[in-house]
């Protein structure tokens, strides 16, 4: 139900950023599945991809809708099918809106901050209302954006290549406590060697969710 996937605090509207920019909108829902363990919350950057020659593809954060869907085969495939189907999750984006276009990956922080600036009231609720056990976010601009947003009492670098360590922190957003990871964006896992033993680490690090 509809109901249930925006009860953490996704927007079913909103027009922050209409005030620098009137061409995104807010298209996509977010992504919402019950379960009896691990509670997992995927955070991507934004719902906008790259070649689709049908705008209206993607209806769900990360296409976790999509039975056959890329991510939801790695999900499954990662921590193992009966671990993926007794797990609840729950995936949203650091920016709820699509863009008219990719953005620039060029400096891309600095481009996707003012829209995070805006959105990012809508994160920290549904953190504080979903109370994950664990967060990965996706791809490194995530990490670098979600970044300013949480506590540490160790540091985190902001550089996906020596953040991605293959280990969990211990953070906090506001008063909510969770363990986090960043996480290689999937089509890097696929030439992941030059990351060694840390991406056997992960998953390592993952499979204890559910020992």
């Amino acid at each position: 139900m509809d109901q249930d996937k925006y009860k953490f605090g996704y927007p079913k509207n909103c027009t922050l950023c209409h005030s620098f920019d009137s061409t995104i909108r807010l298209t996509v829902k977010p992504h919402y599945k019950t379960g009896s363990q691990t509670k997992i919350m995927l955070i991507g950057q934004d719902p906008t991809i790259f070649k689709d020659p049908d705008k209206n593809r993607v209806k769900e954060v990360l296409m976790l809708d999509q039975e056959n869907g890329q991510l939801k085969r790695w999900l499954r495939n990662f921590i193992g099918s009966k671990n993926f189907e007794q797990s609840e999750i729950y995936a949203t984006n650091l920016i709820k809106c699509t863009f008219p276009t990719p953005p620039s990956t060029r400096g891309k922080e600095e481009v996707l901050a003012p829209y995070f600036n805006c959105c990012e009231q809508h994160l920290l609720k549904e953190i504080e209302n979903y109370k994950p056990t664990v967060v990965l976010t996706l791809g490194e601009p995530a990490h670098k954006l979600f970044l300013t947003k949480i506590q540490s009492d160790e540091i985190i670098a902001t550089a996906m290549n020596k953040a991605f360590t293959g280990r969990f922190y211990r953070v906090k957003v506001n008063s909510t406590r969770f363990d986090y990871s960043p996480c290689l964006h999937i089509k890097t896992f696929r030439v992941a060697e030059t990351y060694g033993d840390k991406v056997k680490t992960f998953k390592k690090g993952i499979a204890n969710y559910f020992s």
